[in-house]
């Protein structure tokens, strides 16, 4: 009698879920003939469909919603019990095999990213949450994870940083821009990719640095004390030995600059103290300079030295609603 009760159960739980093959259907329409087995098989569908409905319980829920599950038990098991055990064939199969039996396989539940912009004449400095520290120079815009995913790390800039980055032998550091990607594990650089620049440089300070495509191919690798620039026009890294104190200089308020033409020298002068420098003579724009700035004295203190070192002479117009604009004049 156990047996083939058994057996009718087995059919409606392949009745339900269609895995029945013709001669299986044949014994089930048999047994659909008995009006208590119509019963049975009625009630089952109903518990059934009501499981269909509740859908897949998503990986981030299913501990807590398993909490809930036994709790629940444990609340109603008097007035379930009986129920629960007259049909696990289905409940079993329907709950479990549709939604707990599934592999479990941690997910980073979602992440959210924070974004923070740099007015030009100034300069910020942050902490990530893996204690990697970043200055910001002027007119820089970084986008970072409140928190890192499980196999790595990556941020996004446009504008001027400098990093020190937290070491993390299998958790790859990646910085994107534009135009490529810096990959590293832990070390510190300078990166330099302005929107309005016609290349996007890397100076490795310390460590290692991979640089890549956008595509994640990897088109070159820096040592300490190397530069790689990319022309944002062409594929390939020029890479040059440089004195890295140069490139990251500023984030102790000082720029330096080595044999750098006058117009090059203005672009950074407008970053840093939020001016609009233009040129009467487009010649001037080739005057090569070698010096230091800093950048807690005035901008006019900055161009009268110029002045004094090349046949320049400029003129500071202030603006009261917007930037101050200075021109620069060939010395007569």
């Amino acid at each position: 009698m156990t047996e083939n009760h058994d057996s009718q159960w087995e059919k409606i739980a392949g009745k339900l879920h269609g895995e029945l093959n013709s001669e299986d259907e044949a014994e089930f329409s048999q047994i659909m003939t008995d009006e208590s087995n119509l019963r049975e098989f009625e009630k089952a569908q109903k518990i059934h469909d009501k499981l269909v409905k509740t859908g897949s319980i998503s990986t981030s829920l299913r501990q807590s919603s398993w909490v809930k599950v036994e709790n629940g038990i444990k609340t109603y098991q008097l007035r379930w019990i009986k129920v629960v055990l007259k049909y696990a064939a289905i409940i079993i199969f329907a709950f479990f095999a549709g939604n707990l039996l599934r592999p479990y396989s941690p997910v980073d539940k979602e992440i959210r990213y924070s974004e923070i912009f740099v007015p030009f004449g100034q300069m910020s400095q942050l902490t990530l949450s893996d204690s990697t520290k970043i200055w910001l120079n002027s007119g820089t815009t970084l986008r970072y994870p409140e928190r890192f995913a499980e196999k790595n790390r990556s941020v996004s800039i446009e504008g001027e940083a400098y990093f020190e980055v937290a070491k993390m032998k299998d958790k790859p550091f990646t910085v994107s821009t534009s135009d490529m990607k810096v990959e590293v594990l832990g070390t510190s650089f300078n990166l330099s990719a302005y929107a309005d620049d016609a290349s996007t440089s890397v100076t490795l300070v310390e460590g290692k640095v991979t640089v890549q495509n956008n595509a994640g191919i990897n088109i070159a690798q820096l040592m300490p004390g190397q530069m790689g620039t990319k022309n944002k026009n062409e594929t390939k890294v020029e890479i040059r030995d440089v004195q890295t104190n140069f490139y990251a200089a500023w984030t102790e308020g000082k720029i330096f600059f080595d044999d750098e033409p006058l117009d090059q020298i203005a672009v950074k002068l407008e970053r840093w103290f939020n001016v609009e420098i233009i040129f009467a003579d487009e010649k001037l724009k080739l005057q090569r300079f070698t010096g230091t700035i800093l950048k807690n004295k005035p901008v006019d203190q900055i161009m009268q030295a110029l002045e004094i070192l090349s046949p320049i002479r400029f003129k500071h117009l202030v603006n009261a609603t917007g930037k101050d604009k200075i021109t620069i004049y060939k010395r007569i």
